[in-house]
């Protein structure tokens, strides 16, 4: 009979690889815990003048008490590093181009495209530029971060997975931070603007207009009118425009921007002014956002909201006085430029004659390869940043490259008292430009774009746009230094007291010339928050918030109805569509929103998607097989107008390419989207919204490491929302924070943001609040009760 007892060396065996994997985590779970940051005790330093407490609340909210402005920086400086530092070097790295020496050769071409820019050097110009008061505040807010980094028991674990050291936070790295965010919100070789001549100069001139209007009826300015679009039709055949075969899927261009409205104090319980704000912006582990509430010592206030790690100012929030609210303008801040070169190539001209280029040579850190150089040609208006589809050398002139462009002046916005004065500090604001709303506790509201708005000269009319490169060698196009306050577009207490922006247009005539015709949303987020606000003659928080998270698909009903009524006539014909009766049933139970459940809402949803795809987009598309930087999907803004105008009118000789006519087209777009939505094998009536837009928050080094995805990741989950909405919500993008606040009674005031305070996986609030910003909940602005106390003195 076989023995029945494992041989002893074999159980040996196993004890002790049980015993090596129980020592290996439990090291593990102690080398992670040696970098939590501290929550009590006492820490000294030489670089403060009086001491500093730091109370925490449940969520590891602080919220700082300082004798003086300077102490209080140096523990914001403190708490970024302690709980966020890896996050302050991505940051810095991010701008200054040296991924590379971290990540190694995968980072090589982003290190390359953004070195050109030279951050670094023009972070350290913008810190020697500050005047002593900003300066003193900036070097003790460093002192703190490094402060911070020191006191960690371990280096921030990202470092031991890497195996790098970090190194100190230096004083110009905060504008390095900065510049990261200009790389985000404003795209750092001015696509937009080099693609939309790629279209200007390839197609004929009347498709060209009606691919790419200035807007149309979705708008909803809160200054002007509605743009009308001219549904005057093209000439040319569509079909010899479009790509011969399929192309890329189409999908909507989802702004990196936010949402953010105003009610003037005769709107409110209270006779102040009442502010929401929900920036959308990639959704990362941990938030691109650090919480933060501190005492201003000159009159005691308090100033509450969100920072961003490795800057000392107070990005969005409340200081009991005003409130204010960001979103991105998408403006004209950049402007190609078009060189004439000598037979040489080694000079170009400009308004005083030929000037030789001068160069320069980086050196770019690879980690685990050579060192790689970089060379970089120089103009008198800026960096060399490639050809465009003619082969013409292109310079780039932007408000980033300025010393205009990078300064602390925003952090007087905490100490401000009135929505007037708030809008005259917007005005100095080294920052990307944005849309600045702001309300204060006497009722008062306003907007202005915050950040510096070039003064062009010479650039009229659709010949000389700065829409487009332009030569700017004669002398007659040019930027001649910047606005002042005094000419500042703005609206102040507008009659109707409500005032919104959505990265759409905002302004008209003279007040749009100073913005610039850039690359703007499509208004139908902008006109829907519109409509919600002027539904009622009063608000509270909670009415404010349902706006935000308002889900309703009312830029899609006329698409619902358009298959609806396709279905409805083709079911019994020749050319008929697939499951038609259970597409009529989910059709009309569509919910009308881009709600978790909806089946109705998700094929509507890609029903619009391929008819664009297969008819105006398959133009933007052959374009982008063609051209290699083209950005297609900035100039496919629009596309919504023109391709509403074809399938209503059907003209014949626009037919799209393959198809005998538009009711052929529009049954074959309608099949495609039943058979994509049906490709993972369960039938139509199982396939749901919720399953596509499925959450997906990922920490930087997980995808490289996938055991530690479920450490480090948020939970994924099906959620509301999408594009066309105020809840704009895609898995790995949407409100990165969502706040509501009258100023003066903040502590009614609501916030939440996703996945929570923290950057460590083993603190107790790593996700805290994070189910609050899933469901909508609303929680405090301010911070709960302490929890933790934390004393920082002088040596």
């Amino acid at each position: 009979m076989a023995h029945r007892f494992l041989p002893r060396w074999l159980i040996h065996a196993l004890l002790l690889l049980m015993l090596c994997t129980l020592v290996a985590v439990s090291y593990g779970y102690w080398f992670l815990r040696e970098s939590l940051p501290l929550l009590e005790g006492t820490v000294t330093s030489e670089h403060l003048q009086g001491s500093v407490t730091v109370e925490r609340d449940a969520q590891g909210i602080p919220t700082i008490a300082g004798e003086n402005r300077n102490d209080t920086a140096f523990a914001l400086g403190f708490l970024h590093a302690q709980e966020r530092f890896f996050q302050m070097d991505l940051l810095r790295r991010n701008a200054a181009g040296e991924l590379s020496d971290l990540f190694g050769i995968l980072a090589l071409n982003h290190d390359k495209a953004v070195r050109v820019h030279q951050f670094r050097k023009r972070a350290l110009r913008a810190f020697r530029a500050l005047g002593p008061e900003d300066r003193a505040l900036l070097q003790t807010y460093t002192e703190g971060a490094n402060k911070g980094l020191s006191k960690l028991g371990k280096a921030p674990f990202e470092y031991a997975l890497l195996r790098a050291t970090p190194k100190p936070w230096q004083e110009e790295d905060t504008f390095l931070a900065l510049f990261s965010m200009y790389i985000d919100l404003q795209p750092e070789l001015d696509e937009y603007e080099r693609s939309l001549a790629v279209l200007r100069d390839t197609l004929p001139a009347d498709w060209f207009a009606f691919l790419v209007p200035e807007g149309g009826e979705w708008d909803s300015p809160i200054q002007g009118q509605a743009y009308a679009f001219n549904d005057r039709l093209p000439k040319q055949p569509l079909a010899q425009l479009q790509l011969p075969e399929d192309g890329d899927s189409y999908h909507d261009f989802v702004a990196v921007g936010s949402n953010n409205w105003s009610l003037g104090g005769a709107l409110t319980d209270y006779s102040a002014g009442m502010l929401a704000n929900d920036m959308h912006l990639g959704l990362n582990v941990p938030n691109i956002w650090y919480r933060a509430s501190w005492y201003l010592p000159a009159d005691n206030r308090r100033v509450t909201g969100v920072t961003l790690p490795g800057v000392p100012v107070m990005v969005v929030g409340s200081n009991e006085h005003i409130a204010w609210g960001f979103t991105n303008s998408y403006g004209d801040y950049q402007d190609s430029i078009v060189l004439q070169l000598n037979d040489a190539g080694d000079a170009y001209l400009t308004p005083g004659g030929w000037r030789p280029f001068t160069t320069e040579t980086e050196t770019l850190k690879v980690k685990g390869e050579p060192d790689q150089t970089l060379e970089i040609r120089h103009t008198i208006w800026g960096p060399v940043i490639g050809e465009d589809h003619k082969h013409r050398v292109l310079a780039l002139r932007w408000v980033a490259h300025d010393p205009e462009g990078a300064n602390l002046n925003l952090l007087h916005l905490e100490a401000a008292d009135t929505a007037s004065e708030a809008l005259t500090i917007a005005a100095s604001a080294g920052i990307p430009g944005q849309n600045l709303n702001v309300v204060d506790s006497d009722g008062d509201q306003g907007w202005t774009i915050a950040g510096r708005l070039p003064k062009r000269v010479g650039f009229s009319g659709e010949g000389q746009s700065s829409k487009y490169p332009q030569d700017w060698s004669t002398g007659d196009l040019r930027w001649d230094g910047y606005l002042s306050a005094a000419d500042y577009p703005r609206v102040i207490n507008p009659a109707g007291n409500r005032i919104w922006t959505a990265n759409a247009r905002v302004v008209s005539g003279a007040m749009l010339d100073k913005i610039g015709h850039g690359s703007y949303a499509l208004g139908a987020r902008q006109q829907q928050i519109a409509k919600n606000l002027h539904d009622s003659n009063h608000f509270s928080e909670q009415d404010m918030l349902a706006i935000a998270l308002d889900d309703r698909a009312l830029f899609l009903s006329r698409w619902q109805q358009l298959l609806l009524k396709l279905v409805r006539e083709h079911n019994d014909s020749d050319t008929t569509i697939n499951n038609a009766d259970t597409l009529i049933d989910l059709l009309e139970n569509w919910q009308g929103r881009a709600s978790k459940s909806s089946t109705g809402y998700l094929i509507v949803k890609r029903f619009r998607e391929n008819i664009i795809g297969a008819s105006t987009g398959r133009v933007i598309q052959k374009l982008d097989k063609e051209i290699d930087f083209f950005d297609p999907v900035r100039v496919s803004i629009y596309l919504e107008y023109p391709t509403w105008t074809l399938i209503n009118k059907q003209p014949a000789e626009h037919t799209p390419a393959g198809y005998r006519d538009w009711q052929e087209f529009l049954v074959a777009q309608a099949n495609q989207t039943i058979r994509e939505l049906t490709r993972n094998g369960n039938p139509l009536r199982e396939q749901r919204w919720g399953e596509t837009n499925t959450l997906d928050i990922r920490h930087p080094l997980s995808g490289s490491i996938p055991l530690l995805g479920g450490l480090l990741n948020t939970p994924s989950e099906s959620m509301a929302g999408d594009t066309y909405m105020p809840r704009v919500q895609k898995p790995n993008m949407g409100a990165s924070q969502r706040m509501v606040v009258a100023p003066g009674h903040e502590d009614k005031g609501i916030f939440h943001m996703a996945v929570g305070q923290s950057g460590h996986p083993l603190s107790s609030y790593y996700t805290l609040g994070h189910r609050d910003w899933v469901e909508g909940s609303a929680s405090p602005f301010l911070p709960g009760p302490n929890r933790w106390h934390l004393t920082l003195t002088p040596e």
